[in-house]
């Protein structure tokens, strides 16, 4: 019987528990396993406390990272801006557009996706109500989740969905083979 409880406890903690649960154990024959562990612990910390004393955060004047961010969202968000997009799948380019406006996200939305509500469906407005939080309607009044991917629209007014890699500039690059598919435009 010790044999089975032993094992069915090596298990539990070699594998941290069930369903993303951690199992601590100590005491018994697990207590040089708990001073080892938070002597360790305790290192760290100190060690850590060390390092950050000796190398300090920097105070940074400005942010090239947030100007990088900021000039993004300058440049496309001109509704005249004129893009280019690569439209790729498996390593090859499937398709080239001269895009005007922006790329966007199939996942953005006009409105929030999630509202919170009570038991009966109503808008929740106090504190000391029991609310749950739902799937909202979309502005179709449809619910779901669209795909994964992108849109936008050609300088030719159409639109176009991608669901793969795409690479995108504000200056057309030269490729070195043709695109695999052509857009015909009809009028």
């Amino acid at each position: 019987m010790k044999k089975i409880i032993f094992t069915l406890i090596a298990i539990v903690l070699v594998t941290g528990g069930f369903i993303g649960s951690k199992v601590y154990a100590c005491g018994g024959w697990f207590e040089d396993a708990c001073n080892s562990n938070a002597t360790q612990l305790q290192d760290v910390s100190q060690n850590q406390a060390k390092l950050v004393n000796a190398v300090p955060m920097p105070q940074l004047e400005t942010s090239l990272e947030r100007q990088n961010i900021a000039n993004r969202a300058k440049l496309f968000n001109a509704p005249d801006k004129i893009s280019y997009i690569y439209l790729i799948s498996f390593g090859k380019v499937m398709a080239f557009y001269t895009v005007k406006g922006k790329v966007s996200s199939l996942n953005s939305y006009m409105s929030p996706q999630e509202q919170i509500v009570r038991g009966d469906g109503t808008p929740c407005q106090y504190l000391d109500t029991v609310c749950y939080t739902v799937q909202a309607p979309d502005v179709d009044g449809s619910y779901g989740q669209n795909a994964s991917g992108v849109f936008f629209f050609t300088t030719d007014g159409a639109y176009v969905e991608w669901s793969g890699e795409y690479m995108m500039s504000d200056q057309p690059l030269q490729l070195s083979t043709q695109p695999e598919l052509i857009q015909q435009i009809k009028k």
